[in-house]
């Protein structure tokens, strides 16, 4: 059997199950893969969450070093059962993914630093980008919904540019995040209010914001750049309203002057 590296990169606990990302390099491949434990008692409390621990129980299951990208792992009349590739992993759906874009391996994207547990700032053929991705599907609709306000706004916009999908499955191309440029810069303050409402009334040629702190404006040589779409409202879309469009102005010195860090980033990055 060839060496396998697994190591556990994200997970998503339930009431009766859990679901478990996992990363998996071997000398011939670099794949995601997907275990969910539909009983708890399968796996100690105490090593459920721990990396090391889950892998060196999932392990011992005899179908685990065998192909599969997804696995149910049950019980059944007492004995610990397994069964491959029974339920399908997320991805973006094809008609949110335009041709005009590249494709990106997840496992071509270096990390320099992540900012949360979906976003990081990464490194893909030699260009700094932000990426973020949806780890388990219930993280699909905010990432869509982002996706489609970059599909949306020109590239004069103030926002950053798209650069391309980012995938898990070579060959299958199963979306799960997207690459934009790296702005740098520093969260906008009161005293860049002025030049804030002006991107703004740009940006809302386009779209809502939905989600307005001063941590997803960022000030950049450039000027103001707003970030993070995942509440965003596009202007041909039924929810839209000039009411949001006026909340949004009205609020946004109080959301540049606001000292509760809401949507401060983890870590800033270097």
């Amino acid at each position: 059997m060839s060496s396998v590296n697994d190591t556990l990169l994200s997970l998503d606990p339930g009431p009766s199950d859990i679901l478990y990302r996992i990363r998996r390099v071997t000398p011939e491949h670099r794949r995601v893969l997907y275990v969910r434990v539909a009983d708890l008692t399968i796996i100690p409390p105490d090593e459920r969450t721990y990396g090391p621990s889950v892998i060196k129980e999932l392990s011992k299951l005899g179908d685990w070093h065998s192909c599969w990208t997804t696995l149910r792992v049950f019980k059944e009349a007492g004995a610990i059962k397994a069964e491959k590739d029974s339920f399908l992993p997320h991805t973006v759906p094809r008609e949110y993914i335009l041709d005009k874009y590249p494709s990106y391996d997840i496992f071509d994207c270096a990390t320099i630093c992540d900012f949360n547990h979906r976003v990081s700032k990464v490194t893909v053929d030699g260009r700094v980008c932000v990426l973020k991705i949806a780890r388990f599907p219930f993280e699909l609709p905010s990432l869509i919904r982002e996706l489609e306000a970059y599909h949306c706004l020109p590239k004069h916009a103030p926002a950053p540019q798209l650069l391309g999908y980012v995938f898990e499955e070579e060959g299958i191309d199963r979306v799960v995040g997207f690459l934009v440029e790296f702005l740098g810069g520093r969260p906008a303050g009161i005293t860049d209010l002025d030049p804030c409402l002006r991107s703004l009334a740009e940006l809302h040629r386009h779209l809502v914001h939905g989600d307005l702190c001063k941590y997803n404006i960022l000030i950049t040589e450039e000027g103001p750049k707003y970030i993070d779409f995942e509440r965003s409202i596009l202007c041909n879309s039924d929810e839209w309203s000039t009411s949001l469009q006026d909340d949004e102005r009205r609020t946004l010195s109080d959301k540049l002057v606001d000292a509760s860090e809401l949507g401060r980033p983890y870590s800033p990055g270097p």
